[in-house]
């Protein structure tokens, strides 16, 4: 957003939630650690923590942070592209609400492995609608849209796209978590 544009009360909720929600990713996979090394856990059961956590993040965020003047009734998007984007975000929510069913209500080794293909399928076309951008002329980000996270490596700052960010972090879990179920 600009400096001069002000963020509804929603905006700053969802970047709020956002950014509790990678904190509790970070414990999240803590715990998995401990659990392997600690705990008398299955790794399937580790695993499925983890995909249900990556799933109920790619079914929620989402709705918090697209549907307000960021994306779904940003004034600078044309009505066709708040469609797609209305319908690409309740396709992603469906996707996760099946996938945490899959895991949970009807649990086998194949829906798990279902599961773990729609995940990759969703963090996949991140991966090319990114790459192709210069194809489209697409932006990861727009004017007044989601302001980038500040992160600090070895003392250097820099700009990382939010989406980006939850991306590559969902990719690292949900490998992490193959990893582990099929130990």
């Amino acid at each position: 957003m600009n400096e001069n544009q002000k963020m509804s009360k929603a905006f700053i909720f969802s970047l709020k939630a956002l950014e509790a929600y990678r904190k509790f990713m970070v414990v999240v996979a803590l715990w998995s650690l401990w659990a392997i090394f600690f705990l008398n856990l299955e790794y399937m059961f580790i695993g499925k923590i983890l995909f249900s956590f990556v799933a109920f993040g790619l079914s929620f965020m989402p709705l918090l942070v697209d549907f307000n003047e960021s994306h779904a009734t940003n004034p600078l998007w044309t009505g066709h592209a708040r469609f797609h984007l209305v319908w690409q975000v309740t396709a992603l929510t469906m996707t996760g609400l099946i996938v945490i069913l899959l895991l949970w209500v009807f649990p086998s080794l194949s829906n798990t492995i279902i599961s773990i293909v729609l995940l990759y399928i969703w963090l996949l076309c991140f991966f090319i609608a990114w790459l192709a951008m210069p194809i489209y002329g697409g932006k990861p980000n727009d004017v007044n849209g989601v302001p980038p996270v500040n992160m600090s490596f070895f003392g250097k700052k820099y700009e990382i796209d939010r989406n980006l960010q939850g991306i590559v972090s969902a990719t690292i879990l949900c490998t992490y978590a193959s990893i582990i179920i099929y130990i």
